[in-house]
């Protein structure tokens, strides 16, 4: 994309869009605290056996699932901040005044469904490429082991 392009958008994502911006900064920290709930997950498995709670696997499953989950979630809310702040700038449109004011209020608009869709974008691959594998891995395999280790436990889980 041109630099033109983002001198552009910059300033907008900082002023009229930053709600768009504190998202994303919460979506990267997310995927931080997604990233290494796996690895103590991942450690878990990989420590010695007479180290190993069943109760810090437990704790350390509900919160890689609270985080996963939410994480995956504040991805797909970015398509609808863009929407919002393009009914926002919208609708504080005054069509009978000045034709400037209509522009910055029409490109506002505009930046921030280019913001809901780049920031989409960019997290999607993030969590293709950093996150799905490992989280989804170290959910599944702890998932089997609780399982193996508390068939009642898994039953009841079933039944739910």
């Amino acid at each position: 994309m041109q630099p033109e392009f983002w001198s552009k958008m910059l300033p907008h994502l900082f002023s009229a869009d930053w709600y768009i911006g504190v998202w994303a900064v919460v979506t990267a920290v997310l995927l931080v605290f997604v990233r290494l709930k796996a690895k103590d997950i991942a450690a878990w498995f990989a420590g010695p056996p007479a180290d190993r709670s069943l109760t810090a696997l437990r704790s350390s499953r509900r919160r890689l699932s609270i985080l996963y989950t939410l994480f995956t979630t504040f991805i797909s809310i970015f398509p609808l901040w863009g929407m919002f702040g393009t009914v926002k700038a919208l609708v504080a449109l005054d069509l009978s005044g000045e034709l400037t004011a209509v522009r910055e209020h029409f490109f506002e608009a505009l930046t921030s469904t280019a913001w809901g869709i780049i920031f989409a974008i960019i997290f999607k691959i993030l969590h293709a490429w950093l996150v799905a594998h490992d989280a989804e891995e170290a959910l599944a395999r702890s998932g089997r082991f609780l399982d193996l280790r508390e068939p009642a436990a898994a039953g009841r889980r079933e039944e739910a």
